[in-house]
């Protein structure tokens, strides 16, 4: 350890009794101080301990050990905690171990969720005898971890922890710790929690040369900046409480904001734009500042703190409590020094001692312990109290804020979703970069936040190329960027003509409330109560910088709000923020190009086809062909483009998708990205891609789907389980959030009423319970529009698919070409004297040659998510007509209701077409049987990610096959 410089050493799998232990490192007590843990019933293949230099020995303020298999203790330092847990998995589990790492992962994981919520940093480190690349290769498969692998799950998706190896090294996959006859691989891991990933300075694995072992010493170095005594500086914020104002405060406001525009007018003499816009800024930044008469605030403001809110609870008793503490203290020090005068303080806890009937004596006697012993009496006497206080002020808060919580579900549902499902604000803050010399190549660790400063504004002025550079528009292109002849240019004459006083009004007028101010300082409140000379000065200067076309200096300034990832950020190559429009002006050239190439993926039914060269949605872009040759001419020409429109790409996250399964091949691909190749390792068949939220694979292995729908479905149990929460609350939650989530996760799969029953157990017993039914209460009252109004997981699924393929068949733009393509190919590859929309049956599948037996027919069958769709009408006795009347266009703006009615022989039903043009008095109707008639309300818009998740799925399936 000494000649490593290792200050906390992690043994596992030690097999020794603890006391021998402790008696074999007893000569070197001096230096370090030993922790160890096993299970005296079975020493042989457990034992686990730590080994700690005396200068973090002396913060060790617990340990706690399980059986030989676990052992944690907690460092207590200044201004943070930290636990560090020690791991030893067994290799070979028998049948009996199952309940042992059933139980030493329950402990961790109850650990670990405490540690998450109270904010103390963790590591997870030891022996796992397990592999994670093996583990992540399950996943992508679609298959189930073990019981032992379940650690793995935990640590990474549950707490978002960083496997240490995994982020510092370029290939973890040839990574080994673990060298023996039997084999070679990764066993022994080092986890820590989000919170000190970014201090992460080195990691190693290297051989152990003091003694004979046949696995690596695994080792990471911290940087612990926290444990120095100087705090960092504690950010501020004033926040204004506009509510409060008055109409006699905003005519003040507008007086002194006038007074002082008038003063710095007359100093600075504004002549250009930089000098207009400071005279405006500074007279409205003092008026926010202006104290009145009584030395109060005319806008009322408070100033806050981003270190976090006190949690002590504040009352007469706490008051007394700390008297009581500081008599006790005093009293201590005047047994040493008799001429310790405390005699304020001292007469202040006499008083509390009378009303609690305890006596103590007066004056205070130095040479006795007497008044020691009643005082501590009285400090416990006074817990106890507090304590009760405590909780009764802890449950009226819990009362208050169920209240609010009901109250906000009309017009403030997002708080209610914030504070049940507990959405944390989560931030970032920079206060280490690593920069590189230029002259010397050397990394270099910048702490001084002047630094850090300097380097993330040149970052962020350099992490994309700049647009403001002329470029000559290349040939390829010129014809894109070519401008429109059939629009009249005079329409742009009165763009630049100076504004009016009334059309900065209306404007500001526009403008919302409760926004967050720039760096400015100014909020939307102070500009829409401006006078009229302001406003007069304002619209001055928005005319000048139309006509000189020259922005203040001022407004080059922005506040950066890094986001949030669960994930370590080794570099920040996202930096530009943009907004959707522009996403639109930008990529609009480029799908028209790769359009006109015709380079996309065909599909065809013989005598009609098309292609699809790319879909995109704001920034993510999918591009699809039917050849590697026409990827790479479609890759070439999106290169020229992103170079031409200054658009940076980030390769790391380029997927390759084949759509032949039986084709797959694990070795990289070399791509041509114009001049630049990228070697790309496709995805397995079973590996999932995820595209707007929605995962994919070739396979259409749907267990991923429904694992992340058990998961959402958990997290909301989770959740109100320990909430205090009103039906009304959980009926909104359920119905307004978990249902859409569900929605969306599922829009390509049809989940079948096993699935939405096994789902429905998770929630139900939770939800009966909340409301005070028992376990075996019907689940009619919960679902019930007359009772709970909860809604009913598969008949929501009904309404959902059902209409949105009715959207899907009408659909008059791809999405709507596709299916029917698609829907030809069926009948053809059936031989269907009709389309399979009419009358779709299994026996039709039993004649197709390809599936020889029953079993490779239904496995067939679920993939297909078009044939699916139509075994679901069926299943509920809903048919298509053949010739449907005409239906209005997306123009008439109606809903189209599909009615279908019973026929003569109460087996058939019959489609009647309808469309209604009160949305308002359209009811929505439960698919019911017993009723005579039977209602699916098919809108006529989408949204768009939804149309492309269609389209996606249509291109995935074989247009040949089903």
């Amino acid at each position: 350890m000494i000649s490593k410089n290792i200050h906390i050493l992690a043994l596992q799998e030690i097999s020794v009794r603890k006391q021998n232990a402790l008696f074999m490192f007893k000569k070197f007590s001096h230096r370090f101080r030993v922790i160890f843990d096993n299970d005296p019933s079975s020493l042989r293949g457990c034992g686990v301990g730590f080994i700690i230099d005396r200068q973090f020995a002396r913060h060790v303020s617990k340990s706690e050990g399980y059986k030989g298999r676990y052992l944690s203790i907690t460092l207590s330092f200044r201004h943070f905690s930290m636990k560090i847990f020690n791991v030893y998995i067994k290799s070979k589990v028998t049948s009996a171990d199952g309940q042992l790492i059933a139980d030493l992962q329950a402990k961790l994981t109850t650990n670990l969720q405490f540690n998450d919520d109270q904010d103390i940093h963790s590591i997870v480190l030891g022996d796992f005898n397990l592999s994670y690349e093996k583990y992540q290769q399950k996943l992508l498969q679609g298959k189930s971890p073990s019981p032992q692998e379940a650690i793995f799950d935990k640590l990474d998706n549950e707490f978002h922890f960083v496997d240490v190896t995994a982020l510092l090294e370029p290939d973890a996959s040839k990574i080994t710790t673990f060298d023996a006859a039997v084999g070679s691989s990764r066993i022994d891991y080092i986890w820590i929690s989000p919170g000190i990933f970014n201090n992460i300075l080195s990691h190693r694995i290297s051989v152990v040369d003091s003694f004979t072992t046949d696995h690596k010493l695994v080792s990471a170095s911290l940087l612990m900046p926290t444990l120095s005594q100087h705090r960092s500086p504690t950010n501020h914020k004033t926040v204004f409480n506009f509510k409060d104002m008055s109409t006699e405060q905003w005519d003040e406001y507008q007086k002194y904001v006038e007074l002082r525009f008038t003063h710095y007018n007359d100093k600075l003499k504004p002549t250009d734009v930089n000098s207009k816009w400071t005279s405006i800024k500074l007279a409205i930044q003092d008026a926010s500042r202006y104290k009145n008469a009584g030395n109060e605030y005319l806008i009322p403001q408070r100033t806050c703190s981003f270190r976090g809110s006190q949690r002590i609870h504040f009352s007469p008793l706490y008051e007394k409590l700390r008297t009581v503490l500081k008599c006790i203290k005093a009293c201590r020090k005047a047994l040493k020094r008799p001429s310790y005068d405390f005699s304020d303080l001292y007469k202040e806890s006499v008083e509390i001692a009378l009303s609690y009937d305890t006596t103590l004596t007066v004056p205070f006697a130095s040479d006795s312990t007497f008044n020691i012993i009643k005082l501590m009496e009285l400090k416990d006497i006074l817990t106890i109290e507090y304590n009760n206080d405590l909780r009764e002020s802890q449950l009226q808060k819990i009362k208050e804020a169920t209240i609010t919580r009901e109250s906000n579900l009309d017009g403030h549902q997002g708080k209610v979703i914030k504070s049940v499902m507990e959405h944390e604000v989560r931030s970032i803050v920079l206060d280490k970069v690593i920069d590189t010399d230029p002259t010397t190549n050397v990394d270099v660790l910048l702490t001084n936040p002047k630094d850090i400063k300097r380097k993330v504004n040149v970052h962020f002025q350099h992490a994309a190329q700049s647009v403001n550079e002329p470029k000559t528009i290349p040939h390829e292109w010129s014809d894109i960027f070519e401008p429109k002849h059939d629009i009249d240019a005079s329409i742009y004459d009165e763009l630049m003509a100076p504004s009016s006083l009334e059309e900065l009004e209306a404007h500001i007028h526009k403008l919302p409330l409760g926004k967050a101010a720039g760096p400015s300082r100014i909020h939307n409140e102070f500009i829409k109560h401006l006078p009229v000379s302001l406003k007069v000065a304002l619209l001055d200067l928005i005319n000048d910088i139309f006509i000189h076309q020259q922005f203040p200096v001022d407004w080059n300034f922005a506040n950066l709000y890094p986001i949030p990832k669960p994930k370590p950020w080794c570099c920040i190559d996202q930096g530009e923020v943009i907004s959707p429009l522009l996403w639109c002006i930008y990529f609009d050239p480029l799908l028209t190009k790769l359009e006109q190439l015709q380079k996309g993926y065909k599909i065809s039914d013989g005598s009609t086809s098309i292609h699809v060269p790319s879909k995109a949605y704001m920034d993510d872009t999918t591009i699809i062909t039917d050849s590697k040759e026409n990827l790479e001419v479609l890759l070439t020409t999106a290169d020229s483009f992103f170079e031409l429109a200054s658009i940076k790409i980030n390769y790391d996250k380029v997927e390759l998708l084949l759509r032949n399964d039986s084709a797959y091949d694990a070795s990289p691909i070399n791509l041509s990205f114009g001049d630049k190749i990228t070697s790309i390792v496709p995805k397995s068949p079973k590996e999932n891609i995820r595209i707007l939220g929605v995962y994919f694979n070739v396979a259409r292995c749907p267990k991923y789907n429904l694992r992340l729908i058990r998961d959402e479905i958990m997290n909301f149990t989770s959740m109100i389980k320990k909430k205090d929460v009103t039906d009304k609350i959980i009926r909104y939650i359920f119905n307004s959030l978990i249902i859409p989530r569900i929605e969306y996760r599922s829009q390509v799969q049809v989940l079948t009423k096993d699935e939405c029953n096994s789902f429905k157990a998770l929630y139900m017993k939770t939800i009966k319970n909340k409301l005070g039914f028992a376990a075996t209460a019907p689940n009619i009252i919960i679902t019930n529009s007359f009772f709970y109004g909860l809604i009913d997981l598969y008949q929501r699924q009904l309404e959902e698919k059902i209409t949105s393929f009715m959207v899907q068949i009408n659909n008059p733009g791809l999405l709507g070409t596709i299916t029917n393509l698609r829907l030809n190919n069926i009948q053809h590859a059936l031989s269907l004297p009709r389309s399979p929309l009419f009358g779709l049956t299994t026996d039709d599948f039993t004649q197709y040659r390809r599936f020889k037996t029953q079993k490779q027919l239904m496995k067939r069958v679920k993939k297909s998510h078009l044939v699916n769709l139509i075994f679901l009408l069926q299943e509920h006795d809903l048919s298509i007509s053949e010739s449907p009347p005409q239906i209005p266009s997306r123009d008439d703006n109606v809903s189209i209701s599909f009615n279908f009615e019973r026929g003569t022989n109460n087996n058939t039903l019959k489609p009647v077409f309808a469309a209604i043009d009160d949305h308002d008095q359209t009811l929505r109707h439960h698919l019911t049987l017993s009723l005579n008639l039977i209602s699916v309300l098919v809108a006529t818009e989408i949204s768009p990610s939804h149309v492309i998740h269609d389209i996606l799925d249509a291109l995935i399936a074989s247009p040949l096959t089903i």
